[in-house]
C-alpha cells in the first residue's frame, strides 16, 4: 500500500526498481510453490509436535507439584498468547 507521507515520495524510477526486488525476492521465498507448501506444512507440523510436548512436560511439572488451579489458568493463557503470536509468524503472514 502506497504511503502517504509527503516526506517519503520517490521519484517513479525508484519506485518501480523497489517494487521489482520486493517481488523477484518474494518470488524466490516460494510463495505458491510445492517447496513452500511443504515447508509450511512442515514449519506448522514441528511447532504442533513441540508445543504439544512442551505442554505435556509443563503440565506435568505442574501436577507432580501439586500447584493451584490458578497455575493452570496462567498455562492456558500463556498457550493462547503463544499462539497468536505463532499465527503472526510466515506461513501465516
Amino acid at each position: 500500500m502506497p504511503s502517504t507521507d509527503d516526506d517519503t515520495a520517490l521519484d517513479p524510477e525508484t519506485e518501480a526498481a523497489i517494487r521489482r526486488v520486493v517481488r523477484e525476492e518474494l518470488q524466490q521465498q516460494g510463495g505458491t510453490d510445492v517447496r513452500g507448501a511443504v515447508r509450511a506444512i512442515t514449519q506448522i507440523g514441528g511447532g504442533l509436535l513441540v508445543g504439544w510436548i512442551g505442554l505435556a512436560a509443563v503440565t506435568g511439572g505442574l501436577i507432580a507439584s501439586d500447584a493451584p488451579l490458578g497455575a493452570f489458568g496462567l498455562l492456558a493463557v500463556v498457550m493462547l498468547l503463544l499462539i497468536a503470536y505463532g499465527w503472526r509468524l510466515p506461513p501465516f503472514r
